[in-house]
């Protein structure tokens, strides 16, 4: 029950949290050469018994030779360390609570501000709780080596959600999220090649051009349902789509099961597949207007399985440990077929 607990005051939106203080370190290994290792500390204090406060760190160490790189005008191998810092409050009115926040996070050629603010009321006797939110990043967006190259992004995101606990045993949501992204949307360093066909050999290459604006639109459907007094089981359907022609259909499911009081494990699969955007193509033998060498952007399907498992060392102390591995195929990208790859991850949590 502790599970579905947990679940019902994530989906719902509630920014309250205890006062405590968080530490985890999570490394990311895939087999195109690329490994991650993220760093991250928190912190929340409860400021009076309305208002929370909340800080944090987080760092991604990363070193990479994947195509992505090997496949530019750049040396084969980088190492990048991006930092992020970030603030947030919320205070409850009653059955209305208020938040906001701010990350600001810096790396080698790119800089980002984000401001996020949003309200969640409860209604029906706490049954019902309706959210809103609204996040504004502002980012500028450099390239190695090169100080008079400096183009702006900026991303606005507004989202709602509706938490419904339908039982004892049941919780539903229902969510929606619309995006737009305005400004340069490629990568600085990447450049595509003109040729006749796949293995002919390039005439040039020239820099990726992507749309300078891109609408998403995401709808989630999920559900949290307790099936004995020590576990439940969570799903959910995403669908997005946006202006580039890309639609993408996600899935995903959770178990969480408590061993007495001391041990919770929780067991997740997720798969995603997405078709192409409509300007991508595997070759091209001419020059374009928009011109893509992106795997992100080329169809694909990914599946993800994994768990964490979380022991309550003491009252106040709990420690972490997760395993995700995951698998993505790309039908239609010549530099690359596949990836696989896996994320670990250790923490510790105390409150107090």
């Amino acid at each position: 029950m502790r599970a579905l607990i947990i679940a019902i005051v994530c989906a719902s939106g509630v920014a309250r949290a205890d006062t405590g203080f968080e530490s985890k370190v999570q490394v990311y290994a895939d087999d195109d050469h690329t490994t991650v290792v993220s760093p991250t500390v928190s912190a929340t204090a409860d400021v009076t018994a309305d208002t929370n406060v909340s800080l944090g760190y987080l760092a991604d160490v990363v070193t990479s030779a994947s195509v992505d790189i090997v496949t530019q005008a750049s040396p084969t191998t980088i190492h990048d360390t991006r930092h992020q810092v970030s603030a947030g409050a919320s205070h409850v009115f009653g059955a209305l609570t208020l938040r906001g926040g701010y990350s600001f996070s810096q790396e080698n050629d790119y800089q980002s501000n984000t401001f996020n603010v949003g309200g969640s009321r409860e209604l029906n006797d706490k049954d019902t709780t309706l959210a809103l939110g609204y996040t504004l990043s502002l980012n500028a967006v450099g390239r190695a080596g090169d100080r008079n190259f400096e183009q702006d992004l900026d991303v606005h995101m507004v989202s709602a959600s509706w938490t419904q606990i339908v039982s004892p045993s049941l919780v539903t949501q229902v969510s929606y999220e619309l995006g737009g992204a305005f400004g340069f949307q490629s990568s600085p360093y990447r450049f595509v090649p003109i040729r006749a066909g796949l293995d002919a050999m390039p005439t040039e290459s020239i820099a990726e051009t992507d749309p300078d604006t891109r609408w998403r639109h995401a709808l989630v459907v999920a559900a949290n349902r307790a099936v004995f007094d020590d576990s439940s089981i969570q799903g959910d359907y995403r669908i997005y789509h946006d202006t580039w022609g890309i639609t993408s259909h996600t899935i995903g499911a959770r178990y969480f099961v408590n061993f007495g009081k001391k041990v919770e494990l929780r067991l997740r699969s997720r798969f995603y597949t997405q078709n192409a955007a409509s300007f991508y193509q595997a070759v091209y033998t001419s020059p374009q207007q928009y011109m893509a060498y992106d795997r992100e952007l080329s169809p694909l399907w990914s599946e993800t399985i994994g768990g964490k498992l979380m022991y309550q060392m003491t009252d106040r102390l709990e420690a972490e440990a997760k395993l995700d591995v995951f698998y993505y195929s790309y039908s239609d990208f010549p530099p690359l077929s596949s990836r696989t790859g896996a994320n670990v991850g250790v923490g510790l949590s105390l409150t107090y």
